[in-house]
């Protein structure tokens, strides 16, 4: 049995930044993910602005600028009767004034490869087959494509999705959690130009596609749509030549474009908070449920909860106290970063699945444009705190 002082379930933008964070202070990490890496993710692709002083923290800045990318300059907003409100992604001379299309393959293999430099110990393509409590902390045992074997830790970090397998195996989910309105699809789609330096929400009656290049030829296009105006089969059928044609510019978008790949899907697109704290247990990422996908600040917010609990951590360890009680304060802490930002994305989800009141607020914003500057400044800003 190899021991170590902290285990990550799951190796994505949470699981990474934990494990480089835990792995800086001196602590023995062990991440363990089912997939092996880099694999494909169901994302929106958007490097959001406000990344930019947290990469540089994990020091991964310089790796990703380096990868194929699209640099993202502004913010655009379409309605299906036509009209269209573009703002500036904010400039400060502390910050980069640019977000990144970037594929989240390459973006989670960056941090993860970074997680092992800084000395953490990676069991990808591995499942845990059994997880037990003991008196000093978990033993997990893991069936991987190098075999089988067994590690215990003091902490357990669930970093494993909107569906994690510890928070249910814990009891920190319930059923109910799971039930949402929209379901997510994402496609790949040939486009030389990209989408001219812009990330683009349009709005279509049901729900809304996100579009940004990529930097490779392609670009990612990303649906949530209330699973009320779906049928049961063909969906993907239905919404291609039944809904996104009816906003003009995702009609041009995807007009004699045949998908690069088969798309993805995800259900729900929306969940609210679970308890992200037990006895020796966190739950970062998604599996905390912190993540705002409509606003592309879901890779922020797992980057940020990672290394907000690998902080609650480091004190548990000085204190030698991993009590529930010690560690709740991870959830105050994350409760009081991203509050600012759910009420923005609460705002904006209620609007978007409102056509009525999307549009005269995208046409008030072509003719007054600070509206929607104030609003695309508050997502890309660490002060919409």
């Amino acid at each position: 049995m190899k021991p170590f002082d902290v285990a990550i379930v799951g190796a994505g933008p949470a699981g990474a930044a934990a494990a480089i964070s835990l792995a800086r202070k001196g602590y023995s990490v062990a991440v363990v993910d089912k997939e092996k890496f880099p694999r494909d993710k169901l994302c929106g692709d958007f490097v959001n602005p406000i990344n930019w002083p947290i990469l540089r923290e994990l020091g991964v800045e310089s790796a990703v600028l380096a990868t194929s990318h699209e640099k993202i300059t502004a913010f655009r907003l379409t309605a299906c009767s036509g009209e269209t409100a573009e703002a500036s992604l904010p400039s400060r001379q502390e910050h980069a004034d640019f977000g990144v299309g970037l594929r989240r393959r390459s973006l989670d293999d960056i941090l993860l490869q970074k997680a092992r430099r800084e000395g953490a110990a990676v069991f990808d393509e591995c499942r845990i087959t059994q997880l037990k409590r003991q008196e000093r902390g978990w033993s997990l045992a893991l069936d991987g494509r190098s075999g089988t074997g067994e590690i215990c830790a003091k902490v357990l970090i669930g970093a494993d999705g909107r569906n994690s397998w510890l928070a249910h195996r814990l009891g920190l989910s319930s059923a109910g959690g799971m039930h949402g309105r929209s379901v997510g699809f994402q496609i790949q789609l040939p486009s030389p130009q990209g989408t001219g330096g812009r990330v683009e929400i349009h709005l279509f009656p049901g729900g809304y596609a996100g579009v940004v290049g990529l930097g490779d030829g392609t670009v990612n296009l990303c649906l949530a749509v209330d699973k009320e105006k779906l049928p049961h089969e063909r969906q993907l059928e239905f919404l291609w030549t039944h809904c996104l044609p009816q906003n003009p510019c995702l009609k041009e978008t995807i007009d004699r474009r045949e998908p690069i790949d088969q798309a993805r899907s995800t259900y729900p697109v929306y969940f609210k908070p679970r308890r992200s704290f037990a006895d020796g247990v966190l739950l970062a990422g998604d599996a905390a449920r912190v993540s705002e996908p409509v606003s592309g600040e879901g890779i922020y917010c797992a980057m940020k909860s990672g290394v907000l609990a690998a902080g609650t951590i480091d004190e548990a360890f000085r204190s030698g106290d991993f009590s529930a009680a010690r560690l709740s304060r991870y959830e105050r802490d994350c409760r009081r970063a991203f509050r600012l930002r759910r009420g923005i994305n609460a705002v904006i989800r209620f609007l978007v699945y409102r056509p009525a009141l999307a549009a005269p607020f995208i046409r008030f914003s072509a003719r007054q444009r600070r509206p929607l500057d104030s609003i695309v400044h508050a997502i890309c800003s660490e002060a919409a705190r």
